[in-house]
C-alpha cells in the first residue's frame, strides 16, 4: 500500500523537525532563549515546559516535587487535556524519525513485492497494544516510587534523539536504531504498545474536545477504508466512527496527526472541537437513534468520488 502524504504529513513533519533543530541550536550555539532537551526546555528564561512522564519519575524517585517542576509539567499537560496527544501527532522526535522509516519501508515493500518477495509486518491486536502501553507506564512509575530510579529517562530513545541533536551522537542512540530496527518488522509497535509517554498523553487527552471530526451527511458513500489503512496508530476510523454515526474520534491511541484526513477522498474527516454539553458519553450526538451506516444500508446513494483501493 501507497501512503499518501498530504498536508498534515507534511506540516507534522516540519513541526517535528522544527522541534528538533531549536534543541540542537539550544545546545550547540546557546543562544539564550531556548535551551533544553526533549525532557525540558525554557524558552526565553522565562517559561520552563518540562515532559510530564518526567516529571512523574524524577518526583516519584526523589519524593519530591518543586514548583517550577510541577507549573512546566503543569502547563503541558493542560494543553493536552484541550487538544489530546498532539505531541506525538506533532513534536515528538522518535515519531519524526518513525514517519520517515516507515516511508522507506514501504517503498522497499513494494520493490520487493514486484519481485515475489513479502516484508514482514507482524501487529499486535489493537486491544492488546493499547493495554501493554499502560501496563509499560505503570511499571515505570512502580519502579520509580520502589526503586527510586527514573528508569524512562534513562534509556528513553526520544531523548536519546534530542540529546544526540543537542550534543552530538551518543550511545544511547543505539536505543533509537533498535526501535527503528524493530519497525520494520512490526509497524509502529513503539508507538502503539510500547511508549510510556504516548500512553500518558493519552491519559491527558482523552476527554480533549479537539478531534478528527466526521461529517455524518456524508460518511458512508465512499466506503473505501481509506482512513484506517493510513493511520499509523491502528485505530479504525471508518468502521467505529464514519459507519456507525458517530461524530467524532475519540480512541485514546488518536494523536490527531492528520493522516486519516489527508487519506480521505471526500472530505469527510477535518479536525475540529467537540462540543461536550451536546454529546453523550461515547462521543455521539445527543438523540442520534439511527442504525450504524454500511454501504448496504443506503443502496441508492452514488459515491461522489472513488477511493484506489492501493492508495
Amino acid at each position: 500500500m501507497i501512503r499518501r502524504v498530504g498536508r498534515f504529513g507534511w506540516s507534522r513533519r516540519l513541526t517535528a523537525l522544527a522541534f528538533l533543530t531549536l534543541i540542537a541550536v539550544g545546545g550547540r550555539v546557546d543562544p539564550g532563549w531556548f535551551t533544553g532537551t526533549a525532557a525540558a526546555t525554557e524558552i526565553g528564561g522565562v517559561l520552563r515546559l518540562v515532559d510530564p512522564l518526567a516529571a512523574l519519575e524524577s518526583s516519584l524517585a526523589s519524593r519530591s516535587l518543586g514548583i517550577d517542576v510541577l507549573l512546566g509539567a503543569g502547563l503541558l499537560l493542560g494543553f493536552a487535556v484541550l487538544m489530546g496527544p498532539v505531541f506525538c501527532g506533532w513534536i515528538c522526535p522518535m515519531g519524526l524519525l518513525l514517519d520517515l522509516n516507515e516511508g522507506l519501508r514501504i517503498r522497499v515493500a513494494r520493490v520487493l513485492g514486484r519481485r515475489g518477495v513479502q516484508l514482514p509486518a507482524w501487529h499486535l491486536p489493537r486491544s492488546s497494544a493499547s493495554r501493554l502501553r499502560f501496563v509499560v507506564l505503570g511499571g515505570l512509575l512502580g519502579f520509580a516510587l520502589v526503586g527510586r530510579w527514573p528508569v524512562f529517562q534513562i534509556v528513553s530513545p526520544i531523548q536519546a534523539v534530542a540529546s544526540s541533536a543537542a550534543h552530538g551522537v551518543t550511545a544511547m542512540l543505539a536505543l533509537s536504531a533498535v526501535v527503528l530496527a524493530v519497525d520494520w518488522l512490526a509497524p509502529r509497535i513503539w508507538c502503539r504498545a510500547l511508549c510510556p509517554l504516548g500512553a500518558t498523553y493519552a491519559l491527558a487527552g482523552a476527554f480533549a474536545p479537539f478531534r478528527v471530526r466526521v461529517d455524518l451527511a456524508e460518511a458512508g458513500r465512499t466506503p473505501c477504508r481509506s482512513c484506517t489503512r493510513h493511520c499509523p496508530m491502528g485505530v479504525p476510523v471508518m468502521e467505529e466512527y464514519a459507519l456507525q454515526g458517530r461524530p467524532s474520534v475519540d480512541a485514546l491511541e488518536c494523536t490527531r496527526c492528520g493522516a486519516c484526513v489527508d487519506a480521505c477522498p471526500s472530505s469527510v474527516l477535518g479536525f475540529g472541537v467537540v462540543d461536550r454539553s451536546s454529546s453523550g458519553g461515547n462521543g455521539r450526538r445527543s438523540g442520534k437513534t439511527d442504525a450504524p451506516r454500511s454501504a448496504v444500508a443506503e443502496p441508492a446513494r452514488e459515491p461522489r468520488k472513488v477511493c484506489e483501493v492501493g492508495s
